[in-house]
């Protein structure tokens, strides 16, 4: 077994190939759960007057998954429906709100509670003036109702205590109800609704202080935004900003990650650069990506598509990162389709290989990401994450690997084939345009054939109009060739 050679002065130790893609694959996966974590994280001290970056950093790693991960992706739907709701139920004030259906109550006893659907919704409950007394919300609004007030107000009545609803209950009330997609668009809508309607049951506004439960951090921004649809799509703009800055981030972190991981395994490898040279290098490579992520902006904006995909495609959005990877693969083919006429075979050889190769593989690998977690949770439970995150770094370096052996030669062959007959297209057309060309020419000759025509015909017609003058000026009689012949000397007998 040979020992590995000790490198020289200069020369930098860098990892395999494939290793190298899995440990920067397996990075990446990471940071984009911390990320995640970091950004769909609950708040544990909600309005405490300190910072606590322990309780940060606990609530993070609370939070690390892949689950996250979509639901940050996701955001962009929660918004999409108050929009929505904005221009066709009216959400903004209880005169213009359309409700999905209502149900009453008299004595307690409700009639039409059967058909109310057990889906997060708001309520809001009318007395027999039909005027509003409370707003209420619900993860499951029919469960809400039999399980919470009924039941409130039948153990108020055995134990003689007032329910806050009794009198409204006794004397009969309607209950309307909206249905909405989330339990953080009930509480938006519900929070906004007690704060502008202000209804005499409701003793305190929701959502009006700096929230612990990730719920109701998303619903409080949307209540914030609440009161038109102007508003609410100026929200939807901010956090798709938002959204768009924070890809651009994730995107230097891990290019500040993979250029410490050059310098640890040079390190660790035995190179021999001067600390000062490590430092030039490191600072080197980070503004390199920086300066390519400035000067093509439209990597800026995959986290902002993933945004509004998701918001669009409530479909598309359950497939963990698809949205971002389509735009990526779909940027790429369109920078491809640009530099396809100037690139030469080699580099668009490579350069289709490479898109095939890289969005294909992550496409793939991160779809099974969160398949691979939910089923090691059971098993190592909080470590799961980053498992199923370094196993699908694996699975997308082995496949792109080896798939490097094949698509390429596949990718050649295609781009032969392409050649070949935009090369034979090219014969025809310098064929035709020769065609083309002897035509031309062909026509020019009859062209002049036909003036050549023309003139003699005019010379004839003049020479038979001289002649016919000339005939009526006095009579010419016809030469006797043969008398002319007979009076030359010598030509007497050979004529006869």
């Amino acid at each position: 077994m040979s020992t590995p050679a000790t490198p020289q002065a200069g020369e930098v130790v860098v990892l395999p190939d494939l290793a190298n893609t899995i440990v920067e694959r397996a990075m990446s996966n990471m940071r984009r759960k911390l990320v995640a974590g970091y950004r769909n994280k609950k708040n544990s001290r909600p309005n405490a007057k300190t910072s606590d970056p322990g309780a940060v950093l606990s609530d993070t790693l609370d939070a690390t998954s892949a689950s996250s991960v979509l639901a940050v992706g996701q955001r962009g739907q929660a918004w999409k429906e108050m929009i929505q709701k904005s221009l066709s139920s009216g959400i903004s004030s209880l005169s213009s709100m359309k409700f999905d259906g209502e149900f009453t109550v008299t004595n307690g006893q409700a009639e039409g509670l059967e058909n109310v659907p057990k889906q997060p919704g708001v309520y809001v409950v009318y007395d027999k003036a039909q005027k509003p007394l409370y707003v209420g919300d619900s993860t499951k609004l029919q469960t809400r109702w039999v399980a919470g007030h009924l039941n409130a107000y039948r153990q108020g009545k055995k134990s003689g205590e007032s329910y806050k609803l009794e009198t409204a209950l006794d004397e009969g009330c309607t209950v309307k109800y909206i249905v909405m997609d989330s339990e953080a668009t009930a509480a938006a809508l519900e929070a906004h609704l007690i704060r502008t309607e202000e209804p005499p049951i409701n003793t305190r506004e929701e959502l009006k202080t700096e929230q612990g439960k990730r719920s109701n951090i998303e619903a409080k921004k949307m209540k914030d935004a609440s009161g038109s649809t102007a508003s609410l799509a100026l929200g939807a703009a901010t956090e798709a900003g938002i959204h768009a800055l924070a890809g651009g981030l994730e995107q230097m972190a891990d290019a500040v990650c993979f250029a410490l991981k050059d310098e640890l395994v040079d390190i660790v490898g035995g190179g021999k650069t001067t600390l000062r040279a490590r430092i030039e290098r490191f600072f080197k490579k980070v503004f390199e990506a920086l300066k390519a992520l400035v000067s093509a902006p439209l990597q800026l904006l995959g986290a902002a598509v993933e945004f509004v995909v998701n918001a669009l495609s409530k479909a598309i959005g359950e497939i963990y990162m698809l949205a971002r990877n389509l735009f990526y693969l779909a940027r790429t083919a369109w920078e491809l389709y640009r530099g396809s006429q100037t690139m030469s075979k080699e580099e668009l050889i490579r350069k289709i290989s490479e898109t095939i190769l890289i969005s294909a593989s992550l496409v793939f690998w991160d779809a099974l990401d969160p398949l691979l977690e939910s089923n090691l949770v059971p098993l190592v439970g909080p470590a799961a994450p980053y498992l199923a995150a370094a196993l699908s770094a694996i699975g997308f370096g082995v496949t792109s690997y080896f798939l490097r052996q094949a698509v390429p030669a596949i990718v050649s062959y295609l781009v032969n084939l392409r050649t070949g007959w935009h090369d034979a297209l090219d014969a025809q057309r310098a064929a035709c345009d020769q065609l083309l060309v002897l035509v031309q020419r062909e026509i020019e000759l009859i062209g002049v054939a036909y003036e050549y025509f023309e003139s003699t015909k005019a010379f004839i017609e003049d020479t038979q109009r001289h002649t016919e003058a000339l005939r009526q000026h006095r009579a010419i009689e016809p030469l006797d060739i043969q008398a002319m012949l007979r009076a030359l000397p010598g030509k007497k007998d050979s004529l006869a």
